[in-house]
């Protein structure tokens, strides 16, 4: 039997199982049907692995429940970071980084053949030239080593490191800064490993709302940004968070939206076929690939920017374009300024206007009304009359006004009858 592996071989199912243990904690075993049990097994043994202290057992009728639980207030550093700086690698991998490092750490540049023959000298070791070549390459990109042409063939040294000094106001600065990012920007784990490096952590900044979870986003998000800063059209794999279903869109990356109040992020795309743009959650994409370079790519996100103040959250709309909604409240003007304020701050490209003393109207025009339920809901007790272009929208507040005086009304009028008796 295969010994259990630790290290990450596919981002993408970790990325996964580590979304149903973050934010549907209430699975068991045997309601994972993607993969067999002996794969939900080593996941969860991984993440459990990643995340000690913060698993969370419950066992059910229907079985053991595992969720990650996590206090915000008690969080210096995400510890889904432990995801990204684990990956797979072999036995020879880890020898040739050692062999590299130390023979070019005497400053000496080297070929690809010179370094096989120091490798074979040194330590016995005999390895292929093409691995060492493509480890080389590998090294190159990612800024550990530089070469240089010398005569028909390229030469390799270790990079110069970055000289910054230490123990100065300056320094203690670029500390500060690294550390609020790492936990606070996109692809924060580059801050994150920065800190590794020297041997320091996030010991300044903790936040009341903190979305850690959205860091498994990192690696599709970078894909979708270089093919926006290229004008890129781009193809990708868009799987359902209810039905589960996948489909294969092509599109026009244009804009990365982040809610404010949970931290989700949503791609804007524009698809030509049907002239619209669309929002898709960013957690339900996969496999995201750039495609040609699009011409008329600032046009469309000109399109954009004019279509934005009609949009009150992410949603461009259905069949009709444009939905119309006025809302009249009661304010107490004496006692509840603080209530005009929100509505004048929130009231995103609509209208308020003073009807008459302590009456309010706000009037607004946007592509998807629906997306406004949960902000009209929060002026309960308040709105005195309530028209909409959408009736759905109109039905909905009032088959959940209703619903609620089902559900508390009642209660009321017990009480009544019991203290008049």
């Amino acid at each position: 039997m295969a010994e259990f592996q630790e290290l990450i071989k596919s981002f993408d199912r970790i990325r996964d199982y580590m979304r149903q243990f973050f934010l549907y904690g209430f699975k068991v075993r045997g309601e994972y049907g993607e993969k067999s049990g002996r794969t939900y097994d080593n996941e969860r043994r991984r993440i459990e692995n990643y995340l000690s202290g913060y698993i969370h057992s419950d066992y059910t009728s229907k079985g053991k429940q595992v969720s990650i639980r996590m206090d915000s207030k008690q969080i210096l550093s995400n510890p889904l970071y432990a995801a990204w700086k684990s990956k797979s690698f072999t036995d020879r991998d880890l020898l040739l980084h050692f062999f590299l490092l130390d023979l070019l750490s005497d400053g000496s540049p080297r070929t690809v053949p010179e370094l096989c023959d120091d490798i074979s000298l040194r330590y016995g070791e005999t390895l292929d030239a093409q691995i060492i070549r493509l480890k080389c390459r590998e090294y190159e990109s990612l800024g550990i080593l530089r070469s240089e042409k010398r005569g028909k063939s390229l030469s390799y040294q270790l990079a110069e490191p970055l000289n910054l000094e230490k123990d100065t106001q300056l320094w203690n600065v670029i500390q500060n800064a690294v550390k609020f990012s790492s936990e606070t920007a996109p692809f924060g784990v580059v801050g994150s490993t920065i800190l590794d490096r020297e041997f320091l952590s996030n010991d300044l900044f903790c936040w009341k709302h903190y979305f850690c979870v959205h860091t498994l986003e990192d690696e599709v998000l970078l894909t979708i940004l270089s093919a926006m800063r290229e004008h890129r059209f781009l193809s990708f794999e868009n799987r359902s968070s209810r039905s589960g279903k996948s489909v294969q869109l092509t599109g026009l990356p244009l804009q990365i939206f982040v809610s404010a109040q949970t931290g989700r992020r949503y791609l804007c795309v524009y698809f030509p076929p049907k002239r619209r743009f669309n929002c898709l959650r960013l957690d339900c994409i996969f496999n995201p690939r750039a495609l040609e370079i699009c011409p008329e790519y600032e046009l469309h996100r000109e399109n954009l920017r004019r279509n934005l103040p009609y949009c009150w959250g992410v949603s461009f709309g259905g069949r009709s374009r444009m939905e119309t909604l006025c809302m009249t409240l009661y304010i107490d003007e004496a006692g509840e300024g603080h209530i005009i304020n929100r509505l004048r701050r929130e009231r995103r490209g609509g209208e308020v206007q003073q009807v008459r003393e302590n009456v309010w109207l706000y009037m607004g025009t946007f592509f998807d009304t629906n997306e406004m339920l949960p902000w009209i809901k929060s002026f309960t007790g308040r709105i005195l009359d309530l028209q909409c272009s959408n009736q759905a929208v109109l039905d909905k507040v009032t088959a959940d006004l209703k619903a609620m005086y089902q559900m508390y009304g009642e209660e009321e009028k017990d009480e009544r009858k019991e203290n008049n008796g």
